[in-house]
This record gives structure tokens, sequence and C-alpha cells, in this order.
């Protein structure tokens, strides 16, 4: 194993890690890895990953969530075959995203997929078919693109090409949760690691919804009957009429279905009109494609939660596959052996919301094993909550004064995270500081600005200030305080009660809400917790404002953050126990 392990040594617990990995693929598991931010899961799954994937002859896909978070197990690869370790690699990102006509990347999603198409069907997109194109050596996503298409060639189809016979092919989450996906790999032969494991229910649920809205309708049944289609646009206008009465809220699929007569017409209809366009020589996309790619994924039959929402286009009509634990249980199952690795996954929680095939193996490293007894102070307050029941301006005036106090105890930056934005603007009201502050939703684009030694930052739980930035400068973490302000539960809604509902016969109601709704509030504190803790040696401290951190539910998904912790009831104790720990040294 250590042949494919990028470095000299290896981190605390990484060799544990990369060890537990391995046993867990050998003896047929799905491994569930929680381990905090700095220890390098990537290197550590990487190295146990190929280190099987030669022993059974397979391949490994390492999965990530976004296109930004290929840069690390690329980087990690690079660094083995800089070491003359051959390991032959690749990447799969978004189609639109290494299109070579610039001008196309901007269309809406769909709108490029038919020009793509049309473009090619025709024989007018001079990158296609593919040209041979095999970089000398591996090349960055963008370098990569960019030499394709110097090269005359598509930079997605290369991509693909090198994909098929490489060691490892880095993508994401889409080329194995969507079925949308062109079917390139064959997963019976595949080592899957999937990189920030804990966000799988929602990115897979993002990724397999479709929508409508009452304009695209309207524009959908403008393009029918420009071209003579007249079924479907008479179909059309049945849909306008009844969209416009839709009130917020769930519509049944056949319900949904009904707006529409003959929804095969309307995707008959899609396919004449882009060809007709393409003929003509415009952009050869037509809304029409938008309402016939709905109607499909409803009538092929998946399990989804159809929603009548408000939006700036009318009234919305969006699907959501409320079933995600059964696609995710499916994909790991059908694979020669998967790893999922997180920072944030509540395990027991996960094993609850997705019912594995295979009995997994669980390695699980406690945030108070791997930052130092020294290192860190928590701080319950217990006189404070953001439940509903509580919330008044007297609740919102208390908080405000432990948030004060935090951050004048504090020697640095402080992160308040709270459940919502309504609850941040609600305290925020009575707070004003002279030092620099940033808010959600104000200022979103952080990185751009230059942080100075003390500020302070409110964040929605979720959002991009509480889990995208990084407060980090010549690697050294700017923050000094991490605040939950509340039990950051996601808002009741339909789509998750739904997900309840359909975990509920096996778990039972309690414990399929705690599988929806306590995973997600876990999820989002450990997140906000990561802001500060990057690495064993940062030092800082956590500050809970709700007693129901000390509720059993609760305090036992967060206990390595909690035991030990000091509990206050006013803004005083507060500033008297973070004074005590600023005053010390580790």
């Amino acid at each position: 194993m250590e042949r494919f392990f990028p470095y000299d040594d290896f981190r605390p617990f990484q060799r544990e890690l990369a060890v537990a990995i391995l046993d867990g693929f050998r003896s047929g598991r799905v491994v569930l890895a929680n381990a905090p931010t700095g220890l390098g899961k990537t290197a550590a799954a990487l190295a146990a990953a190929l280190t099987y994937a030669e022993e059974a002859g397979a391949k490994v896909l390492y999965l990530v969530r976004t296109k930004n978070e290929m840069l690390q197990p690329l980087k990690e690869l690079a660094r083995l075959r800089a070491r003359g370790v051959e390991v032959r690699y690749a990447f799969l990102r978004n189609k639109q995203d290494m299109c070579c006509y610039k001008e196309l990347r901007g269309l809406p999603y769909a709108e490029f997929l038919a020009e793509c198409r049309y473009l090619r069907g025709l024989g007018k997109c001079k990158y296609y078919p593919p040209k041979p194109f095999e970089p000398e050596t591996p090349l960055a996503p963008r370098s990569f693109v960019k030499a394709a298409c110097e090269a005359g060639t598509c930079a997605y189809e290369s991509a693909k090409a090198l994909a098929l016979w490489a060691d490892v092919v880095v993508a994401t989450y889409f080329y194995a949760f969507s079925p949308r996906a062109e079917q390139w790999v064959d997963l019976g032969r595949t080592v899957l690691v999937v990189d920030e494991a804990h966000s799988l229910p929602d990115a897979v649920a993002s990724i397999n919804s479709v929508s409508i809205t009452e304009a695209e309708v309207r524009r959908a049944r403008a393009d029918a009957e420009k071209y003579g289609e007249q079924e479907a646009a008479a179909s059309l206008y049945k849909a306008q009429r009844g969209l416009k009465e839709l009130r917020p809220g769930p519509v049944s699929v056949g319900d949904a279905l009904s707006l529409f007569d003959e929804p095969g017409q309307i995707e008959r209809a899609a396919l004449e009109v882009v060809r007709r366009k393409a003929d003509e020589g415009s952009t050869p996309y037509s809304p029409l494609v938008a309402v016939a790619e709905f109607l499909k994924a409803l009538r092929e039959g998946g399990r989804y939660l159809v929603l009548a929402e408000e939006s700036e286009e009318g009234v919305r009509l969006k699907a959501v596959p409320y079933d995600v634990s059964r696609t995710i249980s499916a994909v790991l199952g059908s694979a020669k052996a998967a790893a999922l690795m997180s920072g944030s996954l509540p395990v027991d929680l996960f094993i609850k919301a997705v019912p594995l095939q295979r009995s997994p193996s669980v390695f699980d490293v406690p945030f108070d094993k791997y930052i130092g007894p020294g290192n860190y102070l928590a701080v319950v307050d217990r006189s404070v909550t953001s439940k509903y029941s509580a919330r008044g301006e007297e609740m919102y005036k208390a908080m405000a004064r432990r948030i004060a106090a935090a951050v004048s105890a504090s020697p640095k930056g402080v992160l308040a995270v709270f459940p919502s934005y309504d609850l941040l603007k609600a305290v925020r009201k009575y707070l004003s500081f002279n030092i620099p502050l940033y808010v959600e939703a104000r200022d979103t684009d952080l990185e751009e600005i230059e942080l100075g030694s003390k500020f302070a930052v409110f964040a929605v739980a979720g959002g991009k200030l509480a889990e995208g930035v990084e407060y980090v400068r010549d690697g050294a973490n700017l923050l000094s305080t991490v605040v939950i302000a509340g039990v950051p539960y996601p808002e009741r809604d339909y789509y998750l009660d739904k997900r309840v509902e359909d975990l509920s016969p096996g778990l039972g109601p309690e414990a399929a809400w705690n599988a929806v709704y306590l995973y997600s509030a876990v999820v989002k504190v450990r997140q906000a917790v990561g802001r500060l803790f990057r690495s064993p040696g940062d030092r800082g401290a956590l500050v809970f404002l709700d007693h129901r951190f000390l509720e059993p539910d609760v305090y036992v998904q967060l206990k390595d953050l909690l035991r030990g912790a000091k509990i206050v009831e006013d803004e005083e104790g507060l500033r008297r126990e973070l004074g005590r720990f600023f005053a010390t040294s580790s």
C-alpha cells in the first residue's frame, strides 16, 4: 500500500485510515470513513483504492461533489507520478465546461445540450468527431481543455476516451448517481471512492430533479404554433391555464401529467422543432425540450415528489426524487468496492438514511481525539434557544448579548452561524461592532476581501460563508471562535417530510425524522466547526447557543465536540470561560 502513498510519512491516523479502507474492500464491505479536515483522507483513500484495484483487476472512480473539489485528488495523483509511480488518470467534469465554443458555455444547460447534439449531428462542429489527443503528461482540467481545443478536438470526448483506459478517473457525482449519465463504466469492476459523502442525499436529489415554469410552457407553446405543431400547442395552452390555477404545495404525478393532453405529442414536437431550427441555421434549442424532458421523467415512473412553487417566471412545477436512499444504495451495491469519506458524516444516521446492501465497515476519528484537549474549548449556554416556540424579541436580544460577549472575548475572527437568514437578521439588529462585520447574502465573496486581525462573520448554516470559505492566510487560521446560534434544523418542507415518510416503514417515525432532519443539522454544525479546525494544531473556542445541544438525540451525535463542555447561563459566564481559555496557551 505504501507504494501508492504520495508522501514520505503518514500523518496521525492516516495510516490507520488507509488500512481500514483496504481491509474493508478486501472483506467486501462498504467503508464509511469519518475523519476531521487535515488528516489527509484523499491520499489515504487513493493508496488503499489503488492497492485493492491492482489486486482485483479493477479501476478506481473517485467521485466529488463539485468540479473544484477535483483538484485535491488530481494533485495527489500528480504527486504519485512525480515519485515514479505509473498511474494513468483522467477526469470528467460537466460537458458544457469542456466545450471549445466559449460562446456556448453561458447557455442554459438544456439549450447547450441541444446545440451540441445538433451541431454534431449536422457535421457543423469543427471539434467533432474527436481527433486523437493524448497529452504527454496529465494536465489540470483547465489546461487540458485549452490544449484539446488548440489541437482541434472535443475536450469532453477526449477526456472520456482517456477515462476508458485510465487506472483512476476523477469525476463528479453525476457520472455514477444519475441515470442520465452516459454508461461508460462497469461498476462491477470499479472501486468507488466518494468524497464529501455527507452531502450525497441532497446532491443526488439535486442532480436528478427536473422542473418547468409557466413562462417556459408559454414559450414552448409559441414555438409549437410558429412551426405548425398545433396539437402540441393546444396541449400546452391547456397546461398553461392549469398551471395558473395551482396553489403552492404538492401535486400528484398523475395530476401533473393530466395538465397536458398527449405528452408524447409534445416530445415529438420538440424533436421536430429543434430539427427545423437547426436547418434554418438558428440556435436549435426550443423550450419544448424542457417541457418534454420534464414529462418524460414523470412518465418513466420514478419516485418523484412534484411541488408547485411561486417563481419569477410564474408557477414552477419541480419534480424531486424522494427515494435518494435507494439510488445511492443501488450504486454502492453494484460497485466492486466502495468507500465513503467525509469530515462531517453522522455515520449511524447515514446508515439509517441509506440502507446499505452490504454490511458497512466504519472508521471514525472523533474530533476530541484528533484535536488536543488544550487546543479547544466548548461552551454551551443552556438559557437560550432557536426553537420556534421560544423565539421573540427578548430571545433575539439574549442571543445578541452572547454573540457580543464572544466577539469581545475572542482575540481573532468570530464566525457566528445561524439556522436561517430570518434569525440572523432578527439577532443582527441588536448588535453593533467597531470591527468589520461580514453578513451572508451581502458579503458572499470573502475570498476577495482582505480580512484583518479581528472581524465577525454572520453566516447561515449550510451557506457559503459557513461551508465554502477558507478563513486562512499564509497557512494560519484567521478565526478564534465559532458560535453556533441555535440547532440548525432545516425548516419543515414537503420534500423532507416525504423522505421521512418514505423511511418510516423501515425505521419508525422518530428514527426516520432523525435520519433526515437531525442528520442535516449535525452535518451543518460539523461543517461550521471545520472552518476553525483545519489541522491538529489549530486552537479555538466553540460556543453553542441552545439548550437542545444537551438533549440526548443531539448530544449523542455531537458528543466528541461537546464532551467536557462548560455550561453557562448568561453572557457573563460565557465571557468568563472564553477569557480564561484565551488567556492560556496550548
